[in-house]
């Protein structure tokens, strides 16, 4: 059973990863002309993702964790949304988003290095922790928006925060995943 969950853990954060690098090249190397049918299309990208994730929790068990995830639905859902509707105000909802998933990437990372690299004692176990830290503080950062007030420079930080979210997440895998000696 664990190492279905272990499993589940492992193909989510390589279709995660792969993901987020692809966004966070896409968005930090956008030309400022196209910046407009980007945000458009990650409006409607967010929405298909709400739908694909509504469906699926019509289709799984009613336990708690499947019915936050519908709860996640349907905030992916009126994010994207609000892209398409309110154009002028994007940079808020970016940064909002954005900062809301590195905020919870962060968590993730820091709950899954306490709950299954720590317990493993393999060393250096706290090098997730510390970079669980630094996503939740570069998401509370880009959530509050301080310094940049263009769009173009919005999405070069968050381009670039992706990269550095799908680094970490392929450092979580590698850390997560069990060495051969340990599953026998």
């Amino acid at each position: 059973m664990l190492f279905q969950e272990l499993n589940k853990i492992k193909r989510s954060s390589i279709i995660m990863s792969i993901t987020l690098m692809a966004l966070g090249l896409v968005m930090a190397m956008c030309p400022e002309k196209y910046i407009n049918s980007l945000i458009s299309t990650l409006g409607c990208a967010l929405i298909i993702v709400s739908i694909v994730m509504i469906l699926e929790y019509l289709n799984s068990k009613k336990v708690l964790f499947n019915t936050v995830l519908l709860t996640l639905a349907i905030i992916l859902g009126l994010v994207g949304l609000a892209v398409l509707v309110f154009e002028n105000d994007i940079l808020r909802i970016l940064g909002w988003s954005f900062g809301v998933l590195l905020v919870i990437q962060g968590i993730e990372t820091t709950y899954n290095a306490l709950m299954y690299v720590r317990p493993s004692k393999r060393s250096g176990w706290w090098l997730l922790v510390f970079l669980g830290a630094v996503l939740i503080a570069v998401g509370v950062l880009i959530f509050l928006n301080p310094w940049w007030d263009t769009p173009r420079a919005l999405l070069k930080i968050i381009g670039l925060t992706l990269l550095f979210d799908a680094a970490v997440g392929i450092l979580r895998l590698v850390f997560i995943w069990p060495i051969e000696a340990e599953a026998k």
